[in-house]
């Protein structure tokens, strides 16, 4: 009966005949989180990186390769912020982000900028413990609110781009890179890490 428990808690045998299997060790899954070193400075991230408060902008640690990816950003606390991508190049110190050509965000005014333009404006905006889901296929970036596909896409985003959010005025967000709140849409999943970025 021991040797039966020690199998299912994977400990050696009190009769050890020598066929004991060597511990080959897993290979961990980078993970996909706020980057530490692109962030804005005056920016707290917390929970791992998952968590952005203070004043400012961050980027994700690993930029969108595949086709079709998707994230989510939970509202904790309401205030000043904008959620989209950016590149290496966009300013993470300026609030909102999207007056450069670094970035594309929606914003808590529920103005989508770029480059100091406020391309589209929903009227639906985000309250404290909805879920922001955001997809971008290369053509297309898109906004979710709670689901719902908000119809104001950019079209314009080019190169290579990261998760980007900012906060100012005690908002506070939390970005979702897996374990989706909602489903992604059809053909959509989580963001896949390039090994050598994160190594």
């Amino acid at each position: 009966m021991a040797s039966i428990f020690c199998c299912f808690r994977g400990c050696a045998s009190f009769l050890d005949l020598g066929f004991a299997t060597p511990t080959v060790p897993t290979k961990k899954q980078p993970v996909i989180a706020l980057d530490q070193q692109q962030i804005g400075q005056e920016v707290v991230l917390v929970k791992d990186g998952t968590r952005i408060c203070g004043t400012g902008g961050a980027l994700g640690n690993t930029a969108i390769m595949q086709d079709k990816a998707y994230f989510e950003v939970r509202l904790q606390q309401s205030g000043v912020w904008g959620i989209g991508l950016g590149s290496e190049k966009a300013d993470l110190n300026v609030i909102p982000m999207g007056n450069d050509i670094d970035s594309w965000v929606m914003c808590s005014d529920g103005y989508l900028r770029h480059n100091k333009e406020e391309m589209h404006r929903i009227t639906q905006l985000p309250q404290e413990g909805d879920t922001i889901g955001v997809s971008y296929n290369h053509i297309e970036l898109n906004f979710y609110l709670n689901g719902q596909k908000l119809d104001c896409p950019f079209t314009n985003v080019r190169g290579q781009v990261y998760p980007a959010v900012y906060v100012d005025d005690g908002a506070v967000l939390d970005i979702v890179f897996e374990n989706f709140v909602r489903d992604p849409p059809p053909g959509f999943d989580k963001i896949m890490a390039e090994r050598s970025s994160l190594s």
